[in-house]
This record gives C-alpha cells, sequence and structure tokens, in this order.
C-alpha cells in the first residue's frame, strides 16, 4: 500500500471516529448535568430560539427553570420552534437537570406538549422508551 494511501486511509477513520464520538461526548460532556433522568413540567413562561442554544423557561408553580435544547438545527429538525408552543402552555421536559441542585436549570433530550412529542436529541430520548 503507498504511503499516500495510508495516510487517506488514517484520516478517513480518524473523521469516522470522531464522527461516531462526537454524540456521545457532547451528551456525557454535559459536567454540569446530572448523568439521571429528570422530568420537568411546567407553565411555558419564555422562549428562545436562538444561538447558542434555544431555552424555555418552564415554571413549576414555585420556580422558574431554565431548560436548554440542543443546538439551534438540531431543535428546528426536530419539528420544534415557536409556532408549536405558546406562554402559558403545559409543557413537560425530560432530560438532566443541573447537578448542583440550588441551579434550577436542566438540559432537555425531549419536550412533550400536549400530544406532541419533540426529540431535540433523538438518540438519547430513545432510552426514555425503553
Amino acid at each position: 500500500m503507498s504511503l499516500f494511501s495510508r495516510r487517506t486511509l488514517f484520516a478517513l477513520g480518524a473523521v469516522v471516529s470522531l464522527c461516531v464520538a462526537l454524540p456521545a461526548l457532547a451528551h456525557h460532556g454535559w459536567s454540569w448535568a446530572s448523568e439521571d433522568w429528570f422530568e420537568l413540567e411546567g407553565t411555558l413562561t419564555d422562549l428562545y430560539i436562538g444561538q447558542p442554544h434555544p431555552t424555555v423557561t418552564l415554571n413549576d408553580g414555585q420556580t422558574d427553570w431554565t431548560v436548554e435544547l440542543a443546538p439551534v438545527q438540531r431543535t428546528l429538525a426536530a419539528g420544534f420552534d415557536e409556532t408549536v408552543v405558546a406562554i402559558g402552555d403545559t409543557v413537560i421536559a425530560h432530560g438532566h437537570r443541573a447537578l448542583d441542585e440550588s441551579d434550577y436549570r436542566m438540559k432537555a433530550v425531549r419536550l412533550v406538549i400536549g400530544d406532541a412529542t419533540y426529540d431535540v436529541y433523538p438518540e438519547f430520548a430513545a432510552e426514555l422508551d425503553q
């Protein structure tokens, strides 16, 4: 095998490995979030669709929670945008809450609004269905 072919194969292997590892690294790299699943139900009080991550603010009756979603393109690809929800709607978020329990923040992998489900991280939301 020529030197060029070996380098090409090595580079291709590195790219493929990185592509496979990135979703897992992104999920498990949420060092501020618990590994345990967490469910939050609340009333939508604010919505932001923008960089670096869309967020929703949910009030659980006592506290306002910041719920971080996937990056914009992934969130939109899941079908979630400002047309599917309104201030005052009840939203259920499934994901991982902050390790610091005084930080009312979570990273959502799934949102449920009425009968609609939005899996912003479908590869991780599948764990909820098992």
